[in-house]
């Protein structure tokens, strides 16, 4: 821009930078249009504070800028042509001629967003890095072994109880210093150990602060060696670990105090620790045991599927109680099985996940156990028993009820027709009907006396029936009501004309479903009954298929098969009927189903097992 504020020139980084084209800006826009008032401002106050000038509204820090011939470079916030704000970072040089006049200044930005972005990232890891450790009672460190120049983070001061302010400059000694007497042989081993075989592992030890104070730290690190092989560094961790050395002894002590047999074990399946139940329990002192596969003591079968499982067990184990495995048998040293209870519990360490196995002799429960159990299995046969018989007198009542109130009707309608007819011929025929119904009926009253007599009301001998024969004795029993009705019932048994079934059963099933064909007939037609056999999947299937009034289903249809339930007012409707037919065939294995569409008819589907 020219000294007098104006833009001179505006390239082509510019232009896709802020939005504006060369031509809306030179001669047009000034550049303090893509600023904030308030960076201006603050720039503006800094030039006149710094070269003594009075800050007016006129002040134009970046002439002052340019007369007093310096560079500055600095974060400004641009506004681009749609508003939208972002950072650069501004380099302002001012531009004279060849007579070291005052031209100008040239202003070269960058967009920082990035920069800026990571820089907000990298203070955001600094600050967590700092709460982790404060949390973690954590701190880091760095040991220049050329110049015997130590680093710590903040938190190490905090563990040391060193103020930074104070302690300018750390050294080994310092370090080596707050060490507690009795463990400073054993540190001054292990860094020897660890510069001698290029190896830091970790150690564990006591120092003491200058108020006495006396904490446990654990050290982890790192050496660093040169082209040589030489160590020129080294670099670790230092947690206070003085809370859980305390909780490691209160552990030990709760450990020893258990009533059952107490096992540690690492994700490996190793014994790490074990108590003095323990050695009574399997026979081995606890220092035999340490790094022992737990094998040694779990039996096998147990330990098979530990180590199967092992990412799912201790997966499981993290989010849920104690596992409890029962029926299992441990091993003696002496060989000897022992009836065991085992119960497993995670630990969460800072080397891993840990499992404490508590593991209990039940010997005396085991045989406790198998007495209740005996006991019981007992019991559950007896009521077993009991809830079957009552189910077959249940059934047995209902069975003998409705199958005899079916022939008993059927002699009233024949009774009826024998008093209205006054032809012999007509009188003679009746009667003999009269004789067939009497003999089902006594049929089926010797078939019940007999089921009764051999199962308690549970008629479930099977036997090899023809559909046919059960169909012609079924019309047999309803002659006078087909006869009243003019019903007609074609029948198809072709597919499967056989079934090993019982006999009483099915003959209940073919009189309940057809005398309902007949009893709920349309005014307005004569009965249809279509009775058909099929075998679909190995499996028989009769449908009974009727032209009578037909049955709602979305309304009935969750009712349609229980007891006591009518859906039509017929006078001899007692909803017993369908609630037996289900329950002897599905008491069979089998089941039942309808199809049906109001004063179109019905279809019973039965599948026979």
């Amino acid at each position: 821009m020219d000294k007098q504020g104006g833009v001179m020139q505006f390239n082509s980084g510019a232009e896709n930078l802020l939005g504006f084209s060369a031509d809306e800006v030179i001669g047009n826009l000034p550049p303090t249009s893509i600023l904030l008032e308030e960076e201006l401002a603050k720039f503006s106050k800094e030039f006149a504070s710094k070269f003594g000038k009075e800050h007016i509204k006129n002040y134009n820090p970046f002439y002052e800028l340019g007369i007093q011939d310096i560079k500055d470079t600095r974060e400004w916030t641009f506004r681009k042509k749609n508003g939208t704000l972002f950072p650069v970072e501004l380099s302002l040089t001012p531009l004279k001629n060849d007579l070291d006049e005052y031209l100008g200044i040239l202003g070269i930005f960058y967009d920082i967003t990035d920069r800026k972005k990571a820089e907000a990232e990298l203070l955001k890891k600094n600050q967590l890095l700092s709460y982790a450790e404060q949390i973690t009672m954590m701190g880091n460190w760095s040991w220049n072994m050329v110049n015997n120049d130590i680093t710590w983070s903040a938190n190490m001061y905090n563990i040391f109880g060193r103020d930074p302010k104070i302690l300018k400059k750390v050294t080994f000694d310092t370090y080596f210093n707050h060490i507690h007497p009795e463990d400073r042989k054993e540190v001054s081993n292990f860094i020897e150990i660890t510069v001698k075989e290029d190896k830091f592992t970790d150690v564990l030890h006591r120092i003491v602060l200058e108020d006495g104070t006396t904490k446990t730290v654990h050290l982890l690190g790192e050496l660093i060696t040169n082209e040589l092989g030489e160590p020129i560094e080294m670099i670790g961790t230092c947690q206070d670990v003085t809370q859980l050395r305390m909780a490691e002894i209160k552990f030990r002590g709760l450990l020893e105090s258990a009533p059952d047999a107490m096992l540690i074990v690492d994700e490996e399946g190793t014994i790490q620790i074990s108590n003095k139940q323990a050695e009574k329990l399997f026979g081995y002192p606890s220092i035999d045991l340490k790094n022992k596969p737990v094998e040694l003591l779990i039996p096998e079968k147990f330990m098979h599927t530990y180590k199967t499982n092992n990412n799912n067990f201790f997966t499981t184990i993290k989010t849920s109680e104690a596992e409890k495995s029962e029926d299992l048998y441990a091993l003696h040293k002496n060989g000897e099985k022992i009836p065991i209870q085992i119960s497993l519990s995670p630990l969460e360490t800072e080397e891993g996940l840990l499992i404490s196995v508590a593991i209990r002799d039940i010997t005396e429960q085991k045989h406790a156990e198998y007495k209740i159990l005996k006991a019981k299995e007992r019991l559950e046969v007896l009521t077993d028993n009991l809830l079957n018989k009552n189910r077959q007198l249940a059934d047995f009542a209902h069975i003998t009820s409705h199958n005899l109130r079916a022939p008993v009707s059927n002699l009233n309608s024949l009774l009826g027709f024998y008093n209205s007819a006054t032809d012999e011929e007509d009188k003679a025929e009746i009667f003999s009907k009269f004789e067939i119904v009497i003999g089902h009926l006594t049929e089926t009253l010797d078939t019940l006396v007999e089921a009764l007599k051999t199962s308690n009301g549970a008629p479930t001998e099977l036997k090899k029936l023809k559909f046919e024969d059960i169909l012609n004795k079924t019309k047999e029993i309803l002659t006078g009501e087909i006869e009243a009705t003019n019903a007609t019932i074609i029948s198809d048994f072709s597919s499967v004309n056989t079934v090993l079934y019982s006999k009483l059963y099915l003959e209940s099933i073919f009189l309940n479903l057809i005398s309902n064909a007949i009893k709920y007939k349309s005014p307005d037609r004569d009965p249809v009954i279509e009775i058909k056999t099929t075998l679909i999947k190995n499996r028989i299937t009769l449908t009974i298929k009727d032209n009578g009034l037909g049955i709602d289903l979305e309304k009935h249809g969750h009712k349609l098969f229980g007891l006591n339930k009518v859906f039509h007012r017929h006078p001899e409707a007692k909803g017993i009927g369908l609630f037996m037919t289900k329950v002897q065939i599905e008491s069979l294995g089998g089941s039942i189903s309808a199809k049906s569409h109001v004063n179109k008819g019905t279809t019973f589907i039965v599948t026979l097992n």
